[in-house]
């Protein structure tokens, strides 16, 4: 992606570009993140940052409990497919 630019509002506002919405897939009424990060802010859509932590909170107790990642990545799977089943329905 190129780089986009964009002005701040006297109320601190700016429009997010539309190819980084379309890139970042953000809608009306979604939430983002601004991450400081080796000194740059990471705008990123917040059901990522969400969906990062409980992975990393799962990897943890996977391994506290001796779980492989193979074995981990089989039971989600199982779960997709339950769900996916479900949803047919």
């Amino acid at each position: 992606m190129d780089m986009e630019v964009s002005r701040v509002t006297s109320k601190g506002q700016i429009t997010i570009p539309k190819a980084v919405r379309e890139r970042l897939k953000l809608s009306e009424g979604d939430k983002v993140a601004f991450i400081e990060k080796d000194g740059n802010i990471v705008i990123t859509k917040s059901s990522v940052i969400a969906l990062r932590e409980f992975l990393d909170s799962m990897s943890t107790e996977a391994q506290a409990k001796g779980i492989t990642e193979e074995e981990m990545l089989k039971e989600l799977e199982q779960v997709r497919e339950e769900m996916w089943n479900e949803r047919k329905k």
